[in-house]
């Protein structure tokens, strides 16, 4: 456990879901310090903040800041840190750190690893064929009922979101085959490819916090992959999302904890290679019938946006207990009745998958309040990719920002955001209309 004095934090990542972690650990009374490598102008201006320029994905320089500061709880928002091993280093120096290893973090970093890993434990997910060359994905793909039931075609590695396409098409299954495995245009590039059965339901992602051996679930959100209203356009790391009422079911929840999160936990301990950290499970739930569609190593972007608003509790002593391994009687913590709503705001020529070029660089309008440290739950404002040039913002990433908003309901907590939404301007912004509706 950590002595008196209050805790030193290190949070590695510099995105939308660092800035809603960064947000929530800042409010900790337990904490005197929070540091972020690389953070963003957004993050530095929450109390007790400070950003550090660097990669949180290079191990030598977070070690080197690690030693600096000596934190008593070391956690990763993204995935690419996990995927370099940098997780295990900071263990093996002897830090706390609320984060899957690279081992375990295979379960996102691979596809195949985690369909295989979800056979061989019983746990409920779309059949699959692995394909290793494009000429044995068409093979296979001459042999599924594309038109009739659709198809899901999968990098293997680590896409940022856009290594994944659902289609009828069987023309256009061949054509994301040949983008993903042969085009050096294609943003996306991969070995090998999952194809998977196309399932249908109700799409939500659980969260649940682990220790190695045990789980507390964190809460439910439901997100907007596509760029486009009505779910039109291809795959991006997330457009928006909303926390659903009373979903889902009580059934479906004991479910999901028994036969999903309880088997991975019990899965890698058993496998040597015990899950600490957060752990989203993508779902498909059709009735009674629940399936899992992807796993991810960490904290969603932008379902921590949703999520940790929602939180009443204090965040850093379960993240602590996570690191510590010490979440037995644990309680999950306390969401607030009600909803959240995020919308995000985007860079003319996302997604960006071929190449094509954004629109970056250009100044946005934002009312000054809404960077007073995010104490206002109307429009909570978190950045994803922009900074402060002087006293100008501009848009430097693909996602640029997005406003969370809660209320009594979905209805309620969608008219905040997008009220908030439309007081922040820049040239060529793009936001779907359609989150939580």
């Amino acid at each position: 456990m950590v002595s008196g004095g209050g805790m030193q934090v290190l949070l590695l990542g510099a995105g939308g879901r660092e800035h809603a972690l960064a947000w929530k650990i800042a409010q900790s009374p337990l904490l005197a310090a929070l540091t972020v490598l690389p953070g963003s102008d957004g993050m530095a201006l929450l109390p007790k903040t400070h950003c550090v320029p660097g990669n949180a994905a290079d191990t030598a320089a977070v070690l080197s800041l690690a030693a600096q500061i000596k934190p008593d709880l070391v956690v990763i928002g993204p995935e690419a840190p996990l995927a370099a091993g940098v997780s295990d280093a900071l263990r093996d120096a002897g830090y706390n750190v609320a984060a899957p290893s690279q081992a375990a973090a295979r379960l996102e970093s691979s596809k195949i690893f985690s369909k295989s890993f979800m056979t061989s434990h019983g746990i409920p997910t779309a059949d699959f064929a692995i394909a290793v060359t494009p000429e044995d994905a068409a093979q296979k793909i001459a042999l599924w009922d594309v038109e009739g039931a659709g198809i899901v075609v999968k990098a293997d590695g680590l896409a940022a979101g856009k290594g994944v396409v659902v289609t009828h098409d069987r023309a256009e299954a061949i054509a994301t085959v040949d983008a993903f495995m042969r085009d050096p245009a294609c943003s996306v590039k991969s070995d090998m490819l999952l194809l998977e059965e196309k399932i249908t339901g109700r799409e939500v992602s659980a969260f649940a916090l682990c220790d190695g051996h045990g789980f507390v679930t964190i809460g439910y959100a439901c997100d907007y992959k596509r760029v486009n209203d009505g779910d039109l356009g291809p795959n991006t790391g997330g457009m928006g999302g909303y926390a659903p009422e009373n979903w889902p079911s009580t059934a479906a929840r004991t479910f999901i904890e028994d036969h999903i999160f309880a088997r991975v936990v019990e899965g890698m301990a058993a496998a040597g290679t015990p899950y600490c950290g957060f752990l989203f499970a993508g779902l498909m739930i059709d009735g009674d019938d629940v399936n899992v569609i992807e796993f991810n190593t960490r904290f969603g972007d932008p379902e921590a946006q949703i999520l940790l608003p929602m939180i009443e509790d204090d965040l850093l002593p379960l993240l602590l207990a996570a690191a510590e391994g010490t979440l037995e009687g644990q309680n999950p913590p306390q969401l607030k009745s009600g909803s959240a709503v995020h919308v995000v705001m985007t860079s003319e020529g996302y997604p960006e998958t071929f190449g094509t070029g954004m629109r970056l660089g250009e100044e946005i309008s934002l009312p000054a309040e809404m960077l007073a440290g995010g104490s206002n739950d109307n429009a909570l404002l978190f950045i994803a990719g922009a900074r402060k040039d002087g006293d100008t913002w501009q848009n430097t990433g693909g996602r640029v920002l997005g406003i969370t908003a809660t209320g009594s309901n979905v209805a309620e907590a969608r008219e905040k955001a997008y009220a908030a939404l439309h007081r922040i301007h820049f040239t060529g912004a793009h936001w779907r209309s359609d989150i939580g509706r």
